[in-house]
């Protein structure tokens, strides 16, 4: 778990914190309060009016780790409140931190009047999947869990959609779609059946199929208008392979759409929409440290993200849909993907991101006090 999340979980469980820090808290006054002497994570009035600033780390496991969290504490120590009194400064760290950082850092404590604390990071976990599971289940309706899928791009879709839009059809069968892209039957399964599922996802499509031998798609009027918003430009191409095609990037006006319908509440079975949704409160969450550039993750941020997702993927599944996800949200404009030089990217909300997130959870929670608020009776 990264600092921000941690901190997150010890604000929201003050007994397991007040048990943690052994003060007597009596109430939280600041949290990620700027100071000119840098910014204090937290800090408690506690029950004998004694103000405790306390810096947070997780596992302090090399020298400058050690260093930083030793100069913010010695910087603290000028703060004052108004009141003549100095604030007691707290040393909060990860109970799975080597012996040797601990030892260095109850001394520098114990030389400094500081106070010298810690905390488990497996309860704290714990504490964390839990409040995760609450706010699931009482985000309004039941959510599908997130799915794994090999559509990397959802301008896939344009794939999908262009015998539509070439043939000017409402309604083609499997069987023309096989015809239009000269596909052979047992390669056709495969592509059909993931276009198809994303198109079902984003409510484009509806199966009017009689039997279940014959597939035949109509286009919804989300889909209607997707497809005469195709870039025609790309869509025209006599001189390329259909076979050969991939995708098409997507108009502005698709990319409405689709945010259209990823808004219009109707979002707890629809898997390609709730992909969406969990990976921007991931991002939320998470500050969007941990999108990885290949197909490599440690261990610790594989069971976290497996744990807030409540999945159960391999390390090539997780980071295949953290990266296809990613680049999903990208398209719509509601993630930046932002490149670094280290194993992970970092993803953050734009305005549209944050406004999208904010609507869905709000409507989630709207539904479900529509359903309990008559069962207070």
């Amino acid at each position: 778990m990264n600092e921000s999340l941690v901190e997150w979980t010890l604000l929201r469980e003050q007994k397991y914190l007040n048990k943690c820090l052994g003060l007597g808290v009596k109430k939280k006054i600041f949290q990620q309060y700027s100071t000119e002497y840098g910014r204090i994570d937290f800090a408690h009035e506690l029950n004998d009016g004694r103000i405790a600033i306390t810096e947070l780390e997780t596992v302090i496991d090399n020298k400058s780790k050690l260093e930083y969290c030793q100069y913010q504490c010695l910087e603290y120590a000028n703060i004052q409140f108004g009141t003549k009194e100095k604030p007691l400064i707290v040393i909060l760290i990860a109970n799975e931190t080597p012996e040797k950082y601990k030892k260095q850092l109850m001394n520098f404590s114990r030389e400094n009047n500081f106070e010298f604390k810690t905390y488990s990071l497996e309860i704290v976990n714990s504490y964390y999947k839990q409040l995760i599971e609450e706010a699931v289940k009482n985000s309004g309706i039941p959510l599908v869990k997130p799915v794994a899928n090999n559509f990397t791009h959802l301008s896939c879709l344009n794939r999908f959609i262009l015998p539509f839009f070439d043939l000017e059809k409402d309604t083609l069968e499997r069987s023309d779609f096989i015809e239009y892209f000269e596909l052979k039957d047992d390669r056709a399964n495969s592509h059909f059946k993931v276009h198809k599922q994303m198109a079902e996802y984003f409510e484009l499509i509806k199966d009017i199929s009689k039997t279940n031998k014959l597939s035949e798609i109509q286009l919804t009027e989300y889909g209607k208008r997707f497809r005469d918003n195709i870039n025609y430009e790309f869509a025209v191409y006599k001189h390329y392979s259909k076979a050969d095609l991939k995708r098409i990037n997507l108009s502005l006006e698709q990319k409405r759409i689709l945010l259209e319908s990823l808004m219009n509440g109707n979002i707890g079975e629809l898997k390609g929409k709730a992909n969406l949704l969990y990976f921007l409160r991931f991002v939320h969450l998470t500050e969007g440290v941990w999108i990885p550039r290949g197909r490599k993750m440690d261990k610790q941020k594989l069971d976290f993200a497996n744990s807030f997702l409540s999945t159960n993927y391999s390390e090539i599944t997780l980071c295949n849909w953290l990266n296809f996800i990613c680049t999903h949200a990208g398209e719509l404009e509601l993630v930046e993907r932002i490149k670094t030089d280290t194993e992970y990217d970092r993803a953050t909300l734009t305005s549209l991101g944050s406004r999208v997130l904010g609507f869905i959870e709000m409507d989630l929670h709207l539904k479900r006090e529509r359903a309990q608020i008559p069962l207070q009776l």
